[in-house]
């Protein structure tokens, strides 16, 4: 299994998360969610505050890490330095200019990724941009991206694109047959039991609020 890059701290004035900065940015902003969901209990209420070392943290990850706060309810209220809180004197700082609306970061320029190999279960492979898998996404996979997903082969574990809320992103693989699909905010899941399909490619969007899987030819003329 993958170790979790992120860590929330208790203060005595609200909850301090953490964030190795070696993984990229979509992987950390899913993890943040998943820790919130495990645990509403623990966040309900909670004023969040960001802990900065020394890589520097740039304002449009302050604002997308504020987007994935909001969506469960909760504010990112202010940046904490590390150095400070190691030497007992931490004094919040407020956030930068608290977003409201958030246009999406990523565009058609951005680079891929691309990865020439299966993603096999327990592995999670994630990139700011694109993402492009030349190779299967084995069950107990996970494939993360700011923008597009696209398997060459066949997509069986859990695929979240458009992180946090890249909307017009879409997710595609030669065989679609994934255990979870979410893109930016909305989330599908697979039936019990799926249909055998032809080995045609598909292409999953989103549309009128929610996800759908169409042929790749139906889909990307719609898109």
């Amino acid at each position: 299994m993958s170790k979790s890059r992120i860590r929330f701290t208790g203060v005595d004035y609200g909850l301090l998360v953490c964030m190795d900065w070696e993984v990229p940015l979509s992987q950390l902003l899913v993890e943040v969610e998943e820790h919130i969901q495990k645990s509403p209990a623990f966040f309900a209420d909670a004023k969040v505050f960001l802990e900065v070392d020394t890589r520097p943290v740039l304002q449009h990850e302050m604002e997308q890490l504020g987007v994935v706060l909001a969506r469960h309810g909760l504010t990112l209220q202010g940046v904490v330095s590390a150095a400070s809180r190691v030497e007992g004197i931490s004094r919040p700082q407020p956030a930068p200019d608290q977003p409201k609306v958030i246009t999406p970061i990523f565009n058609e320029k951005e680079a891929a990724v691309v990865e020439h190999r299966t993603v096999r279960s327990g592995e999670k492979v994630a990139s700011e941009g694109h993402l492009i898998i030349m190779g299967d996404v084995n069950p107990g996979a996970e494939v993360i991206a700011g923008h597009n997903i696209i398997v060459w082969g066949s997509l069986k574990g859990t695929a979240y694109a458009g992180v946090p809320n890249h909307e017009d992103a879409v997710i595609a693989a030669l065989h679609l047959s994934p255990i979870q699909l979410r893109i930016a905010g909305y989330i599908a899941r697979s039936p019990d039991v799926r249909p055998v399909t032809t080995a045609v490619p598909e292409l999953a969007r989103i549309d009128q609020n929610q996800i759908v899987v169409e042929s790749w030819e139906r889909g990307r003329v719609s898109l």
